[in-house]
């Protein structure tokens, strides 16, 4: 099955009422959150709410359940997997990744835990969450650290704190998130991962601004955004569909490659351009994803 990625928003454990609410919201996985947006006096009803979710909430096919575990420092992490891993769960997130260590640790413990449960091994997912600036120089050996990781992902308001700024500071054109990003996506492609980028930190009301920022990094190669409000949801999968043209242009560019390989070329022309097999193989990436889509819309 092809991974699509396009939207993962995030819900509160704590948070019953939203949590009820996920299998409704047209996003491509739901992350159930046990870290920053639980207080310390939650953290217990939170794990007790997310357990029955996986348990208990269908979510339809490639649809994924996700959980922000605590990180390794706090001491509650440990806590967190004894509850979470169960059969549903498809992959845990963990926060303030910043080194091959802190996955090598998890996967570790997530054997351990499929063992001993009957889970299939290997069955749950890692998604590695880079924060920091010693995590934005640790990309590649983060992402390549576990064969459990499927995608990094940047939270870029804690990036922004270890460079001794606030998040309010942001200006429009966000260069100052510029290297990490680029760092973030370079890590996650040589590594054969998908690359999902930060949540959308303006207003909850300004759509406008979310679809820039989402229409930017998906322009330096992104393949999906983390966000924080249902509302966003809809803006966030229409950056990252294919669109039509994409779709028409992916044909043609399948079509004319293959028919030249019939007849024993290596490479082809498309309206005066050159298609080579790297062109055709993007292509026919595309279209797999688009064709998961269309299976997507129709469950």
């Amino acid at each position: 099955m092809v991974l699509v990625l396009r939207s993962l928003l995030f819900v509160p454990g704590s948070n019953y009422r939203a949590i009820m609410k996920t299998p409704t919201i047209n996003c491509d996985a739901v992350i159930f959150d046990l870290e920053d947006a639980v207080s310390m006096e939650d953290k217990e009803t939170a794990r007790i709410f997310v357990k029955d979710a996986i348990e208990k909430l269908n979510f339809p096919d490639g649809k994924m359940k996700v959980v922000r575990v605590n990180s390794w420092d706090t001491g509650l992490c440990e806590q967190d997997l004894d509850w979470v891993v169960k059969e549903g769960l498809d992959a845990i997130m963990l926060p303030k990744s910043e080194s091959k260590d802190d996955v090598s640790k998890l996967d570790e413990y997530l054997t351990k835990l499929e063992e001993d449960r009957g889970l299939e091994k290997k069955s749950i997912k890692v998604i590695p969450l880079i924060e920091s600036h010693v995590g934005v120089l640790k990309a590649y050996e983060i992402a390549s650290s576990s064969d459990r990781c499927i995608a990094l992902a940047f939270g870029a308001l804690d990036y922004y704190r270890t460079l001794g700024r606030t998040y309010f500071k942001f200006s429009e054109e966000q260069y100052e998130l510029l290297f990490a990003r680029s760092m973030i996506i370079n890590a996650a492609k040589a590594a054969g991962l998908k690359a999902i980028d930060t949540p959308f930190f303006g207003m909850l009301v300004d759509k406008k601004g979310l679809e820039r920022e989402a229409r930017l990094v998906w322009q330096l190669g992104f393949d999906g955004k983390l966000v924080i409000h249902p509302n966003h949801v809809d803006v966030v999968n229409a950056v990252f569909t294919p669109s039509e043209e994409d779709v028409k242009q992916a044909e043609e560019v399948v079509e004319v490659y293959e028919k030249a390989k019939t007849m024993g070329m290596g490479a082809a022309t498309l309206r005066g351009k050159m298609i080579d097999y790297a062109t055709y193989v993007q292509a026919k990436e595309l279209l797999e994803v688009y064709e998961a889509l269309i299976r997507k819309e129709k469950v």
